[in-house]
């Protein structure tokens, strides 16, 4: 009994101060850098003065994403201060539990030591600190809840029971709501367990898991088919290559090389383990075998599928964009792990004397000394790629990106928005001018532009605030004196650009923080 608890300290432990180390740095950092264009529309979607039937509106008419995320949001954005990294609360937080359930899920299919590497190989991402910790968007649910997918399959395959069921049925109806791309790999896990039926290796009940998610996703798909919210017929990704097939995998594994080629060279080892074991009787062990290449497989589902469709199929609404591959970022960090731990049972294999040496003399010493050397260069891979991630995420974070908050101080110093002479102008593309104004003026304690307006014409939905440049004569833009325009990641219309070059004069101020503005001549 000591000799477990020994065991479970000698893991708990430090996995508890490195998810802390995790959650800690990334709030404590989290308000070093101003939001994002995106970041920016998702508040302005669930900006105060919105109920939640007009949320739902607007993602049925002109955002692409699905509303899990931003319900969420609505309710933190009420309560949390101002601040950056108050909203990135929940973000973090599915970070952190995402990491615990991909250990879970590791530790399920090879031991306490693999899922210890796992929880390591979570707190060392900087793609998940980055992309998923620092994003007021749905990448850091999407991690969470695919983890919590393959954490509730694995259980329900290798202890089948209604309880099991259950949790991947209901963890799967949330995950279908949270991003477009965990359809595509749901879709592989549901043609898995059917042949799986077929081939009477399982009872045709489990298929019912997938009857939930299905009911209440798919009405959602037809409605938002029907309003035309997708717009794909120009996205803006470009036609993905050969080579971004194996390299979205290195982009989940921070650029690490080594941790590359091992994850290529496991994945495959574990798909020729997988046929070597399909005319075996079944055993807890055949199960775990199947599903580690199970991950395999899915990796190659969901980035081949999207890549045939990107590249041969519709090559001008290519949505080959890596963020989006967020969905399997859990089962590139298992594969990964498990090479790991296939590794270090080498190096235990030689300290036992499995792997002999000949006749070499202190062949003892040698087999020691040659597991060790096997350990340490693990644990300095390990402890490399940790403090690599969080020298790169400490400087990144400080580099200036899309400077919203940046605008507003200016525009707050130079104190002429408050002029009735002045007017405020901004593409409300996606409600990022609703975000912008509530967020970094409003909730910030400011009294927003004392005259507001788009400038350019949009839809229904992004014009509930402050409406478009063409509500106003001629006569009526000309009674300003000075016209600013924010032009961070938003467009101006021509018509109104001509306008402004016509009978306004452009000055040097504002230029550093994407602002324009234009005096009258």
């Amino acid at each position: 009994m000591k000799h477990k608890i020994k065991i479970e300290k000698k893991y708990w432990i430090p996995g508890v101060l490195l998810l802390l180390w995790m959650g800690v740095f990334s709030f404590i950092n989290g308000n070093c850098q101003s939001f994002w264009a995106d970041e920016i529309a998702s508040i302005g979607f669930i900006r105060n003065g919105l109920s939640l039937s007009e949320i739902m509106d607007t993602y049925l008419h002109i955002e692409n994403n699905l509303p899990f995320y931003p319900l969420i949001l609505y309710v933190v954005y009420r309560i949390m201060p101002y601040g950056e990294k108050y909203l990135l609360i929940p973000s973090i937080l599915f970070c952190l539990i995402g990491i615990v359930l991909l250990a879970l899920s590791a530790a399920r299919l090879k031991g306490k030591r693999a899922g210890f590497i796992a929880l390591c190989m979570g707190t060392s991402s900087g793609i998940l600190i980055w992309q998923a910790a620092w994003e007021i968007r749905c990448y850091a649910l999407a991690f969470m809840l695919s983890n919590l997918v393959l954490y509730a399959f694995i259980k329900k395959s290798i202890e089948p029971g209604k309880k099991h069921l259950i949790l991947y049925g209901v963890s799967m109806a949330f995950f279908f709501w949270t991003h477009w791309f965990a359809v595509i790999l749901m879709a592989f896990y549901g043609i898995v367990d059917l042949v799986l039926v077929i081939l009477k290796k399982i009872s045709w009940k489990q298929l019912f898991s997938y009857v939930p998610g299905c009911l209440i996703y798919f009405p959602w798909l037809f409605l938002s088919f029907y309003f035309k919210s997708w717009g794909l017929e120009d996205y803006w990704s470009e036609v993905p290559q050969w080579k971004n097939m194996v390299w979205t995998i290195l982009f989940y594994l921070n650029g690490n090389r080594v941790l590359w080629y091992l994850c290529l060279i496991t994945g495959a080892a574990l798909l020729i383990c997988a046929i070597r074991w399909l005319r075996r009787p079944y055993s807890e062990e055949k199960a775990k075998v199947m599903l580690k290449a199970f991950c395999v497989a899915a990796i190659g589902w969901l980035i081949g599928l999207v890549f045939i469709v990107g590249r041969y199929l519709a090559p001008s609404s290519s949505l080959y964009v890596e963020r989006y591959f967020t969905v399997i970022q859990p089962h590139i960090l298992i594969v990964t792990t498990l090479g790991l731990d296939v590794v270090l049972d080498w190096a235990d294999r030689i300290r036992s004397g499995e792997v002999k040496f000949g006749t070499v003399p202190n062949r003892a010493w040698i087999s020691k000394a040659a597991a060790w050397a096997v350990r340490t260069a693990v644990i300095a891979l390990l402890v490399i790629s940790f403090a690599i991630c969080y020298r790169n995420e400490y400087v990144a974070i400080r580099k200036p990106f899309e400077p919203y908050r940046e605008a507003a101080e200016y525009l707050v110093e130079e104190k002429g928005i408050w002029d009735e002479k002045s007017l405020f102008m901004g593409s409300n593309r996606f409600c990022m001018l609703d975000g912008f104004i509530h967020y970094y003026f409003e909730k910030r304690g400011y009294e927003p532009p004392a005259n507001i307006t788009g400038s350019m014409v949009l839809s229904e939905q992004e014009s509930r605030f402050y409406g478009d440049y063409t509500q106003f004569s001629e006569e009526e833009l000309l009674s300003y004196e000075r016209i600013y325009c924010l032009t961070i990641h938003m467009g101006t219309d021509e018509e109104l650009l001509q306008f402004l070059e016509m009978h306004y004069q452009l000055t040097e101020e504002g230029n550093a923080y994407g602002i324009m503005i234009w005096v009258k001549r």
